[in-house]
């Protein structure tokens, strides 16, 4: 019987744990992405504002977990990871969905930011891909460089507050080129969207640094680009279905 209780309250503490998302460290110091983003606004975006939305996520979670009145509704969906969460916004009652898709989306897309940035090269010129990434975006775009004068356009040219992604669409294999306002991120449009790399383009991503600057700021986000680590998300990317 005892045992049994043990059992029980792991397996309970398993399944509350799923809900729990942590805060995960930048990959790189606060200053090793300067001079293009300074420590001050790593620590800021990373330590303030980063923060705030896993804990505003967790809070929304924990609540979900809890609400017996729904609970057929959120019992399938509340313990899945976040990105698949995401993809369910419209099966959540109104005041569920609205905060996880803020936060959560939030979460989501600063945890995929902040592990695409690297040491910033001298140039933007002298940090490219390579292999099959490479490969992909010259036919797909022209060149490489057409690819980045029209990612940097549409990251000038977006009003207000949002993203710029590169994705790919599982189903047919092809790489998008597209924006969201505020934390949407495009899964939650579509399942099959699987982002390879994007750019935050809230102020608080760059002002800092660069005040209204924006042009100055995705001019010098190609320093930082980390194209190993998106050439592995191209590489995920191929052997993803779109019946999952």
């Amino acid at each position: 019987m005892f045992a049994a209780v043990i059992l029980f309250a792991i397996a309970l503490g398993y399944v509350h744990s799923q809900t729990v998302l942590t805060l995960p460290p930048l990959p790189y110091a606060y200053n090793e992405l300067e001079p293009v983003l300074s420590e001050h606004l790593m620590r800021l975006h990373h330590d303030k504002h980063f923060f705030t939305y896993t804990n505003k996520t967790n809070f929304v979670l924990k609540t979900m977990l809890k609400d017996a009145q729904n609970a057929d509704i959120l019992k399938d969906i509340v313990n899945q990871p976040i990105e698949v969460i995401l993809t369910r916004l419209g099966e959540l009652p109104t005041n569920y969905s609205l905060s996880i898709r803020h936060n959560g989306g939030g979460y989501v897309n600063h945890k995929l930011f902040f592990s695409l940035l690297k040491k910033p090269t001298a140039t933007v010129a002298e940090n490219k891909p390579t292999g099959p990434l490479f490969e992909a975006l010259e036919k797909s775009f022209g060149s490489f460089e057409k690819f980045r004068d029209l990612f940097s356009a549409a990251s000038v040219n977006l009003f207000g507050s949002g993203w710029v992604w590169l994705y790919i669409d599982a189903r047919t294999k092809t790489l998008v080129l597209n924006f969201t306002a505020n934390q949407d991120n495009p899964i939650m449009f579509d399942k099959n969207h699987f982002v390879i790399m994007g750019i935050d383009l809230w102020e608080h991503a760059y002002y800092p640094v660069y005040e209204n600057r924006r042009v100055e700021y995705v001019e010098n986000f190609w320093r930082l680009v980390n194209w190993s680590v998106v050439g592995e998300r191209y590489i995920e990317s191929q052997s993803r279905r779109s019946d999952l």
